[in-house]
């Protein structure tokens, strides 16, 4: 899919992942989160494997684009360490996979010998997709909007590459969850001098914290929809799930034809997702 990207094929050296000399240096956020990730990168696999934490995800995730996707070209955005994009291309869809985390990718590619799929490195700070307008089925963003400094302007990019009619899949934080009443108060505890201390002394409790200091977009259902909207998005219904309640919420919508239907009132469904990214 890569091939298809704005005017033609993908830069041979692809963006490097830390600012070059002359270039400005990464915010603290978004260092936060390539480093986090790339921490995770040689683990994650694991966790889409048979009862690993994410085991459920490709089925969910799958079963949707196959639902409201009949074929064509797919964006995984964040796709991490490859697992969705690799079963999305295993079943037809022609699949790009990009992140931000250069160690993520390099597992991708590894688990990825017969080139199925097109990996894409994005700069840490990227403002533009590498797409041309109106050139996607779907774009799927898993996990990838409650840590972006501008979610608005995701959702804007998103629906720029989306062909009219084009489907933009996206889980996000279920406010609605029992973990995350608990992950409210303990969002602020991770901003205190004492979670430092913490994070030192136990590495994993760090990991934890260290999500919630990054995962800062956490917003309701109208919130999404309402931006959605103005990016010329429209909620999409998803067929019904019988899955218990989870901490995601699987979040679906269309890419309108024209700037009238954006004012059109329509009600999307949500689902639940099974896990953190």
């Amino acid at each position: 899919m890569a091939d298809r990207v704005a005017a033609g094929p993908p830069p041979a050296r692809p963006p490097r992942m830390r600012p070059r000399e002359g270039h400005p240096p990464l915010n603290d956020h978004t260092d936060r989160v390539l480093t986090l990730f790339d921490s995770k990168a040689a683990r994650w696999p694991d966790k889409y494997a048979n009862k690993g934490r994410l085991a459920g995800r490709l089925g969910q995730l799958a079963g949707a684009v196959r639902d409201l996707v009949g074929g064509g070209e797919l964006l995984d955005l964040g796709c991490g360490s490859g697992e969705l994009a690799r079963h999305l291309a295993a079943t037809g869809y022609r699949v790009t996979g990009c992140d931000i985390a250069p160690r993520m990718l390099r597992h991708a590619q590894a688990a990825d010998p017969g080139h199925t799929v097109s990996w894409i490195r994005l700069d840490p700070q990227w403002r533009t997709l590498p797409f041309a307008p109106g050139v996607l089925d779907a774009v799927i963003a898993a996990s990838v909007l409650e840590y972006v400094p501008d979610p608005s302007a995701v959702l804007r990019e998103c629906a720029r590459v989306l062909r009219p009619g084009g489907t933009l899949l996206c889980t996000v934080p279920d406010l609605a969850h029992p973990v995350r009443w608990l992950e409210w108060p303990l969002s602020f505890a991770a901003r205190t001098p004492l979670a430092r201390v913490a994070e030192r002394a136990w590495p994993r409790l760090g990991s934890y914290l260290t999500y919630l200091r990054i995962s800062r977009q956490r917003r309701r259902d109208r919130w999404w929809q309402a931006n959605a909207r103005h990016a010329g998005l429209q909620p999409a219904r998803l067929p019904a799930q019988h899955a218990p309640r989870a901490p995601l919420r699987l979040l679906a919508f269309t890419r309108l034809g024209d700037a009238t239907g954006s004012r059109h009132n329509t009600t999307g469904e949500s689902s639940g997702d099974d896990d953190n990214r």
